[in-house]
Parts: structure tokens; C-alpha cells; sequence
């Protein structure tokens, strides 16, 4: 992914697997805008979203059947973990230190940051700034699970011929998507068949993930009262924009609209994407985390 960012460089295939579906796209940046190079959305089913490595055969044929479909030669892959699946934090370390340096005393200070060995620690950090509460230091944004929870993930995509290189946060993913990048006024809604979540940005805090399940197929009722759930939740927003896997019913924005003092839309569809724009919301947003600055 990185060092990739020449006029016509493409994106990492951004991936998600969800229990209905293998969700793949590619993005190539042309005069400083993104293009879609190639998508698919392929159908599979699986037990339940908790057991999506268990039928490993399905999801690696739905992978190779996606990558086909998509027509494009890349096969390196970016995808997402769940916000609640991995452990964030905000450490104040030494300013003046080089990435290397800053590394090294993550590593060193592990064992009192995070509840598992070194030896099955993945790990990664971004640089967010001086920190305003300790003089002399950085803030920085601390990122771990355990590398045997992406270990069943990377043994899929070698045996449907691709490789698995970027692993990030969904909720740090999909901030790209939002109409006004680093908004911390918004929430993003997304509906799928069995599940409602939440992510929002709360100024000066981590990302925020929430998730209710439904049981499929889930009724207009279910649907709204997991929303509100969701947002009831001593969620501060203006604006909630909500990506659903399938079409939402006529009138239910404007049920939700006369329910909540922020407004609801739905999140503006990316070009080129059909109807599948808010389905492939994720997919499209691992893909643009390898572009830098470049418009949709």
C-alpha cells in the first residue's frame, strides 16, 4: 500500500465478508479522483455472522467467484476488523522519536497495555498530534489484537489465491466515507440482514462501535427499534447517515426523522456502484486507504 500513490496507482483490494456475502472492490486514482476499477458483490451463505470461518470452503469459492468477477488483476487485500474485536488506545509517548524508536517502546510497554502475549501481538500506531495533556509528548493512537485472530483470515485468502495485506478498524475505515472528513457531529448507521451498528466520532475520543442483532428477515418495526436502541445510547450527533445492505422501506427516514432531533439520510452513493453503493460502503473505504488525497 505504500509509496503506491503514481497518477494511475491502484488501490488494495478492499474485502469484506459478511454472513450473506464476499463484498471486493478496487479503486484507481486518474487526475486526482478515484475510480471504481472493479466490484462484486458475490451471495453466499453462512450459518451466522459469529460463524463465518467455519464453513471456510464456501467463503474461499465466493472469494475466487468475486475476484473473477471483478475482471482485475490485483490481488493484495485490505479488510476490517471490528471496532469491538480490537483493543484502542491513546498512549503519550517521548516527541522527537522515530517511528522505529516510537515502535520499539510500544512493544516494550505491551505486557502492561494489552491482555495477551507478546508472541500473538499484532500491532500498529498512528501519530495524531502533540498532546494536550502532557507537554513534550505525542499522542498516539494504539491499535492491537491477537495475530491468531488473523490467522484463519490470511490462511483463507492464500487458498482463494490472494493475499491478505492491510488489516484495519472498521470504524477507523469508514470514517473516509463521511461527506465532511473528520466530522465528529455525524453517526453512521449500517443495516444489514442480521445486524444494526452504529460508529460515530466523538470529539477527542476513539471511535465508537455499537452493534444490535436481528433476526432475519428482520421486520420494518425490528429494524427501527434497533436503531433507536442504538442511538439512545447517550449518542450526542446532528446529522445520522444510514447504509443499508437492502433497499430501506418507503417512508421509514421520515418515521426516524419525527423519533430523533437529528435528521437521517441515507449516505451518498459513490458513482459507479449501482445499487450496491451502501452495501459495498466498507469495501470502497478499505480500497481509499491506500490513495492519499484523492476525491470520489
Amino acid at each position: 500500500m505504500f509509496g503506491r500513490f503514481g497518477k494511475d496507482a491502484g488501490s488494495l483490494l478492499g474485502v469484506e465478508i459478511t454472513s450473506d456475502s464476499v463484498r471486493m472492490l478496487q479503486l484507481q486514482r486518474r487526475r486526482g479522483r478515484c475510480q471504481v476499477l472493479g466490484w462484486a458483490v458475490e451471495p453466499i451463505d453462512l450459518p451466522s455472522v459469529g460463524e463465518q470461518l467455519a464453513d471456510s470452503e464456501r467463503i474461499v469459492s465466493a472469494l475466487r467467484r468475486a475476484h473473477r468477477r471483478t475482471g482485475i488483476r490485483q490481488r493484495q487485500v485490505a479488510m476490517a476488523l471490528p471496532a469491538n474485536q480490537v483493543i484502542c488506545k491513546v498512549c503519550q509517548l517521548p516527541a522527537g522519536q522515530s517511528e522505529t524508536e516510537l515502535e520499539a517502546q510500544l512493544l516494550l510497554d505491551a505486557d502492561q497495555l494489552f491482555p495477551f502475549p507478546l508472541e500473538d501481538l499484532a500491532l500498529d500506531f498512528q501519530i495524531l498530534g502533540a498532546s494536550p495533556v502532557q507537554p513534550g509528548t505525542l499522542d498516539v493512537m494504539v491499535v492491537a489484537c491477537r495475530q491468531s485472530a488473523l490467522d484463519p483470515f490470511e490462511a483463507l485468502f492464500l487458498d482463494a489465491g490472494l493475499a491478505l495485506e492491510v488489516v484495519e478498524v472498521d470504524s477507523l475505515a469508514l470514517q473516509r466515507m463521511l461527506p465532511k472528513p473528520g466530522a465528529d457531529d455525524l453517526a453512521l448507521v449500517r443495516i444489514e440482514r442480521g445486524s444494526a451498528t452504529l460508529h460515530y466520532w466523538p470529539q477527542g475520543a476513539l471511535p465508537q462501535r455499537r452493534e444490535v442483532q436481528l433476526a432475519p428477515p428482520a421486520t420494518r418495526e425490528q429494524v427501527r427499534c434497533a436503531v433507536q436502541q442504538l442511538l439512545d445510547e447517550h449518542v450526542s450527533v446532528s446529522d445520522i447517515l444510514v447504509a443499508s445492505h437492502a433497499p430501506p422501506e418507503p417512508g421509514l427516514f421520515p418515521e426516524w426523522r419525527t423519533q430523533r432531533v437529528a435528521p437521517c439520510r441515507r449516505l451518498p452513493p459513490r458513482p459507479g456502484l449501482g445499487n450496491c453503493s451502501e452495501t459495498l460502503v466498507l469495501a470502497y473505504a478499505l480500497a481509499l486507504g491506500g490513495m492519499g488525497q484523492c476525491r470520489a
